[in-house]
């Protein structure tokens, strides 16, 4: 295709369109494992098995049922994601300047969750926690390369999970928890009112031999596209503790995938254009009912389901070996479809996700009654093809190394700190979201890497 053979029809402005579609950073490798910062120096390693305060029941609920005493626990992670693209050759989209490379996409977030564990009795007890089990954010320069695909993408949510745990027997305990999550996102991208010019001149008919004289007319017009919405959803989380020794430790839990309809608009800010017929068919696209008129949209949204199974060894008064196998069901992402209240389709980005395995290895070491150091590795596949990469996720495999301490007098307090760096391969960057003219073409590669540092603070009553 050269700069001006353009589509001749609106297929072309409903495919420009894409570019603001809640795509990659919805349902993302950006699950977040911090829910507690006891947890995050073992690498998440042996999560169904631990047991030592309250914030083990976002990981198993069945742990309710083995605190000795009831808690509350206030636990904040801060993330620092750096990712950083490198540009390998990518050409720019119709009439626009190329760009920066975008800086530095990532920044630091906190992520906070709180929990409550009551024991009823000897055998019952129940937990309440409020946690982030997605999110985080990547946000570009401006002026950047990939600005038709992305600029800012920034999700949150906002788990509600009330459990109960039964201590069956001195070997077997089981847990059940009810989960309402709330959906947050806003997404931004540059859209490139030349192409759209182009784009509608040619399906309303206007001559070939036009168009390009149409695009000298309207070169570089560029606007933005923000798209919001939320919904809740509700799940369900259940686990089982098996005592095998009395130094020895069995857990499985499962944490139910959540169905979204996440339900916004999609606003438009077009460009101005000096020139007659350029401005008038920007109104047109612009005006209500048009393809690039603020509208209300939707897309339903699966998130993935969860099962990790972990185990535990006591070695003496002084050594614990943990150890974590997780599966995650990506595979449920196969395309995002944003429509309009009438049903019709707005864009439709095909995504392909996989499933995925993280296995974790962790130690710890009891120094004293106060002191306990920690230790970890781990390893994330990514969920995300080469393939289907954008870089509103430009997702990767991760190896964990993590350290912690825990400090603990025996009385009411309880001290834990962590630190994980995690490891992330350079992976390939070549995307056009379906129209180079459009999006421009992206060709290069993404560095990142991320830093965690956790704190947690428990209180027994």
């Amino acid at each position: 295709m050269d700069a001006y053979s353009l589509p001749r029809s609106v297929t072309f402005v409903l495919l420009a369109a894409s570019s603001v579609a809640p795509a990659a950073a919805w349902a993302s490798g950006f699950a977040l494992l911090e829910q507690s910062a006891a947890r995050l120096g073992n690498a998440f390693a042996g999560t169904t098995v631990a047991a030592d305060d309250a914030s083990a029941m976002f990981y198993n609920p069945a742990s309710l049922a083995l605190l000795e005493h009831g808690q509350t626990v206030v636990s904040i992670s801060a993330i620092n994601i750096s990712s950083e693209f490198r540009d390998r050759g990518s050409t720019p989209a119709l009439t626009q300047p190329l760009g920066s490379e975008g800086g530095d996409a990532g920044d630091w977030n906190v992520v906070p969750s709180v929990y409550v564990a009551w024991p009823l009795n000897e055998r019952i007890a129940f937990g309440f926690g409020i946690n982030v089990p997605f999110g985080l954010k990547l946000e570009y320069s401006d002026d950047w390369m990939g600005r038709f695909q992305a600029l800012n993408s920034e999700i949150a949510t906002y788990n509600f999970n009330p459990a109960l745990a039964w201590r069956v027997n001195d070997v077997v305990t089981i847990g059940f928890g009810i989960n309402y999550q709330r959906l947050q996102a806003e997404l931004t991208n540059a859209v490139n009112y030349t192409a759209i010019v182009a784009g509608a001149a040619s399906a309303a008919g206007v001559p070939p031999e036009n168009i390009p004289a149409l695009i000298a007319a309207n070169a570089q017009l560029e606007g933005k596209a923000i798209v919001r919405g939320d919904d809740g959803a509700w799940g369900f989380n259940v686990g089982v503790s098996f005592e095998l020794t009395p130094t020895a430790r069995l857990g499985f839990a499962y944490r139910s995938g959540l169905d979204y309809d996440v339900e916004g608009s999609a606003r438009f800010l077009p460009a101005t254009s000096s020139d007659p017929t350029g401005a008038s068919l920007i109104a047109f696209v612009s005006a209500p009912g048009g393809p690039y008129a603020t509208t209300a949209a939707s897309v339903d949204l699966e998130l993935p389901d969860i099962a990790t199974v972990s185990f535990s060894q006591r070695f003496g008064e002084r050594w614990q070996l943990l150890a974590d196998v997780a599966w995650t069901g990506w595979s449920s992402v196969e395309e995002l479809r944003v429509v309009r209240p009438d049903g019709t389709t707005v864009s439709s980005t095909p995504e392909h996700w996989r499933d995925t395995w993280r296995f974790a290895l962790g130690a710890s070491y009891r120094v004293n009654d106060a002191w306990t150091f920690k230790f970890g590795v781990a390893f994330d596949e990514s969920a995300v093809p080469d393939s289907t990469r954008t870089p509103r996720l430009p997702d990767t495999d991760r190896t964990w190394v993590a350290l912690g301490a825990r400090y603990d007098t025996g009385d009411r307090f309880v001290l834990d700190v962590g630190y994980a760096h995690l490891f992330s391969a350079d992976v390939p960057l070549d995307q056009h979201a379906g129209e180079a003219n459009a999006f421009g073409h992206l060709v290069g590669q993404q560095e990142s890497a991320i830093d965690i540092l956790g704190v947690q603070f428990a209180y027994r009553f």
